[in-house]
């Protein structure tokens, strides 16, 4: 039986979290003869911890030095290359559905951002690194929501991270949905401002179309 790797995408507050722990839920209980693993970007292992580390030292990116903001984007690419040798891939070869909260692309919407002014089409370029060794979805949904509604989900966050920020969020939006454009194939787009129930069902019936597809 062949794996699948389905990606969930978007930006901080658009609800990944609780989608997924719903997808895995229906999962489970529909298709108890096929393994599942959830996981999630940055990760849980050492070059994880290390990111986490340093994302938590680390200064506002408006103020950050480039060298700085290299790091960052570089953290995050070797954390998924632990996650894709360590995890993915091991699973996928038992043929397994593998479910990631953010993967790749959250690392080019968001660190593309963080590197304008200093590379040139920072995204294409964060994806031209990618391109030689990364494993891509073989479906992407993307929760698509309004920065300002994501903002006053987390409004009750504790210990609010610099992504979360209005103008910040809004252009890893436009970099999220600009590639969606380009990969429509891959992406699908999901109103996240409904409520969880149905941003859940709408995710599944993306997911069913896929195995059935396949």
């Amino acid at each position: 039986m062949k794996g699948l790797l389905i990606t969930l995408e978007g930006i901080d507050g658009s609800g990944k979290g609780t989608a997924a722990r719903h997808i895995a839920a229906w999962l489970a209980e529909t298709m108890p003869e096929r393994r599942l693993v959830l996981t999630a970007e940055p990760t849980s292992g050492q070059v994880g911890k290390i990111l986490r580390a340093e994302m938590a030292r680390m200064d506002d990116e408006t103020e950050s030095s480039p060298a700085k903001r290299m790091q960052e984007l570089f953290l995050f690419m070797a954390d998924h290359a632990h996650h894709l040798t360590k995890t993915v891939l091991p699973a996928l070869q038992t043929g397994a559905i593998v479910l990631s909260d953010r993967y790749a692309d959250s690392t080019a919407a968001y660190q593309g951002v963080t590197l304008r002014g200093i590379v040139p089409d920072p995204v294409s370029w964060i994806q031209s690194i990618y391109l030689p060794w990364n494993l891509p979805p073989d479906r992407t949904l993307l929760f698509v929501l309004d920065p300002k509604v994501a903002l006053q989900r987390m409004q009750s966050r504790q210990g609010r991270q610099k992504f979360e920020r209005l103008e910040f969020l809004r252009l890893v939006d436009e970099n999220f949905r600009r590639m969606a454009a380009l990969e429509p194939e891959r992406f699908v787009q999901i109103d996240a401002k409904q409520d969880a129930k149905k941003v859940a069902k709408e995710a599944i019936n993306a997911i069913l179309n896929l195995i059935r597809s396949g």
